[in-house]
């Protein structure tokens, strides 16, 4: 038993847990954000409701952001490691 405590860090397998929990939801969140920011400004445009239209095409333009920096971040994190 105490080889096993020497293979596995608790610290560290709960620090993978911790930022992969953080990453998945996240990052589902922001393209969830993304989508429903799309498909309100599609809709309010059509409408004619151009300044609803315009705050959520910027909704969706930053949870777009947010998901392209998070996949070069994650990029850059297995290049480098």
């Amino acid at each position: 038993m105490a080889l096993l405590a020497e293979v596995v860090n608790g610290h560290d397998l709960l620090s993978v847990v911790w930022a992969s929990l953080l990453a998945g939801l996240g990052l589902t969140g922001a393209y969830a954000f993304a989508i429903l920011g799309g498909a309100r400004a599609v809709d309010l445009s059509r409408s004619g409701r151009s300044a609803e239209a315009v705050i959520f095409g910027v909704l969706c333009a930053l949870a777009l952001a947010v998901v392209a920096a998070a996949v070069v971040y994650g990029i850059v994190i297995m290049v480098n490691k």
